[in-house]
């Protein structure tokens, strides 16, 4: 079913998406042999570009709520009926449930028990009871249940079509539980391009270093006291460790962007079933379609992702030859 959906879903409108990707800027070549007023440039773009996507996605997700609070009536008159339909409780039972807060502990447990009898003939006792059973009993009772079942599909069409639709809802929940677990493990993938660069302890040891110098260098200003040649080795010392360190840095920020892209197009599907699978979640739920725009949200919330790192593209460039 899953697969299905995900086939599904790459016929569907996915304009804002492929527009977005289109529009991602590439990295500059030279990852250190940059002017600074072309790292700005660069930075300005891609904070441009994002800004953009943040205000879009921030339209669309007020674009959903609108609509899903407009229609909170029909999703909950839907969802009752949908209950009423798969469980065979009345509309005096309903409106009961509708007021659960004015419900006894005791209304609440028969009320269960009278769903669960419905679904699966068995009360919430009997649930416990199995629960308590040997390996052996409990097949022994899946195998009466199972022959029960059938028996009761065959004399009543009815009842099959309402396990029909419990099947068809279990399998649609746990089709959007396992394609949130896959983008999950990719967020954590794309992560871990990143957390070796910034909790790398030598990277500090470059900055204290840097600062240490430039503070002894600040000392030295001032009066002339022949400390000039001093200051001038100091600046040197910076300047290198600089370089040095955008060399070493930038180079390996910049090899996690371009894995990043690389694995958000190779995940996009992935990002596009879940935005279909949670739409069609959310039908099945309360019969209310959602407006298509929202199915774009996790690949464009991705994509938001992605501009976020890419704009810290010269954050460890420290250095200009026109600062000289």
């Amino acid at each position: 079913m899953l697969i299905a959906m995900g086939i599904g879903s790459l016929t569907l409108a996915q304009t804002r998406t492929a527009d977005y990707m289109k529009k991602l800027p590439p990295l500059p070549k030279d990852s250190c042999n940059i002017t600074r007023a072309a790292a700005e440039e660069f930075t300005a773009t891609v904070a441009g570009l994002e800004k953009q996507l943040q205000e879009e996605l921030k339209a669309i997700n007020k674009s959903v709520d609108t609509h899903m609070k407009a229609n909170e009536g029909n999703a909950r008159d839907n969802a009752m009926k949908q209950m009423s339909e798969m469980y065979g409780i009345s509309q005096a039972d309903l409106e009961k449930m509708k007021n659960s807060k004015n419900m006894s502990a005791a209304e609440k447990q028969a009320m269960a028990n009278k769903m669960m009898s419905q679904q699966t003939n068995m009360t919430m006792d009997d649930a416990k009871s199995l629960g308590k059973m040997s390996d052996a009993g409990k097949k022994a009772y899946a195998e009466a249940y199972a022959t029960e079942a059938m028996a009761t599909n065959q004399a009543n069409p009815q009842q099959q079509a309402k396990n029909d639709a419990a099947i068809s809802q279990y399998n649609l929940v746990a089709s959007q539980q396992a394609i949130n677990s896959k983008v999950s493990a990719v967020g954590q993938r794309i992560a871990a391009l990143y957390s070796p660069i910034e909790s790398d302890p030598e990277r500090q040891k470059m900055l204290d270093r840097m600062d240490a110098w430039h503070n002894k260098r600040m000392s030295m200003t001032g009066i002339d006291y022949g400390q000039g040649k001093q200051m001038d080795s100091l600046a040197l010392l910076i300047k290198n460790e600089k370089t040095a360190y955008c060399n070493k840095y930038t180079q390996r920020y910049h090899a996690a962007l371009r894995k990043h892209l690389e694995i958000i197009k190779s995940s996009m599907p992935d990002y596009q079933s879940l935005g279909n699978v949670s739409a069609e979640a959310i039908k099945a739920q309360s019969g209310i379609e959602m407006p298509a725009e929202g199915r774009e949200i996790p690949a464009l919330g991705a994509i938001n992702a992605y501009l976020e790192k890419l704009e810290a593209a010269y954050q460890y460039k420290l250095y200009f030859a026109e600062d000289d």
